[in-house]
């Protein structure tokens, strides 16, 4: 995603509150599995806690987009790692937009959804929202392929950093 400053600036003071390098960690533009991953020996697992097919209106109006109500998949899983806390991620993709190489939702299991599925290049993440609430971050993104949308609410507690993160490595690509 390429990083444009006067688009995301007004989502970004709602972190106003959190320490520099929780900040940093938290807008970081690269993909938040491969992070984790790339630590050695850190033993990167992802929990599924539940998924189940839901209505839009229950599920999207908690992660600050509107949507006209729905059916779709609902995803919660707990990204853990040895090095950092735990992070709970959220996702909701509506049923009219699993066609395809989406259909293996359903089948991703003990998988994260960001290598299999918001890996490829067609999905672009072209909204992402902050907010605190008690001692917890919520970043709440939604990536489009097209006419198709995936919300993702990924909540890490305020204390997470990052190591070795730079303003510069955070924003990723910046725009021309």
């Amino acid at each position: 995603m390429a990083y444009k400053y006067l688009k995301n600036w007004k989502n970004e003071r709602a972190l106003k509150d959190c320490s520099l390098p929780t900040k940093i960690s938290v807008i970081d533009t690269n993909s938040l599995t491969k992070k984790l991953c790339s630590v050695h020996n850190n033993n990167f697992q992802v929990r599924v806690i539940s998924q189940s097919i839901s209505l839009s209106n229950r599920i999207v109006k908690n992660m600050f987009f509107k949507t006209p109500a729905q059916r779709g998949i609902y995803r919660k899983v707990i990204l853990s790692t040895r090095c950092y806390p735990n992070i709970e991620a959220y996702t909701f993709i509506p049923s009219k937009y699993i066609t395809g190489r989406d259909r293996f939702i359903k089948i991703l299991g003990r998988r994260s959804l960001g290598t299999h599925i918001l890996s490829s290049a067609r999905y672009r993440k072209i909204n992402t929202k902050y907010n605190i609430k008690g001692n917890k971050i919520h970043r709440v993104s939604e990536y489009k392929s097209r006419i198709k949308s995936i919300f993702v609410n990924e909540v890490f507690p305020k204390s997470f950093k990052l190591n070795s993160l730079s303003f510069l490595h955070a924003r990723g690509e910046f725009a021309k």
